[in-house]
């Protein structure tokens, strides 16, 4: 087994950050976290091609009728490609499919969650109210 020390940190911190991002802004459009969630964690989990799914999905769904919808079409591209690189990153890491599918899938859920969580807090909610008034 690999060291720790080769563990691709930025790719996982990439990945997260980049949830995180988007379980704040499902959330500030008042997207059901019990739907999102899951389904983005399993997606990320599964295969790369389930994740663009997912957020193509995420933006069709929740962002279709707002103005933002063309922003938030060319975030989920860049964030797409970004993700790709971070999960092949790390899936060169770890040659296990299994161990692959759970922590992608832990870091995914963890980061939508944490997203969801950022919405709760009074300054972030103003902030994001004020995005998409």
């Amino acid at each position: 087994m690999r060291t720790l020390r080769k563990l691709p940190i930025l790719s996982l911190a990439l990945v997260l950050v980049g949830y995180i991002a988007y379980g704040w802004l499902l959330s500030i459009h008042k997207a059901d976290w019990r739907i999102w969630i899951p389904a983005g964690a399993i997606a990320f989990g599964a295969e790369w091609i389930f994740s663009v799914g997912w957020a193509i999905a995420a933006v069709i769904f929740v962002f279709i009728k707002k103005e933002q919808f063309l922003l938030s079409l060319g975030i989920s591209v860049v964030w797409a490609m970004l993700m790709y690189v971070a999960r092949t990153e790390l899936r060169a890491f770890m040659n296990n499919r299994g161990w692959n599918f759970f922590v992608l899938a832990l870091i995914a859920g963890a980061g939508l969650g944490l997203g969801w969580f950022t919405d709760t807090l009074p300054t972030i909610r103003t902030f994001g109210e004020s995005l998409i008034k």
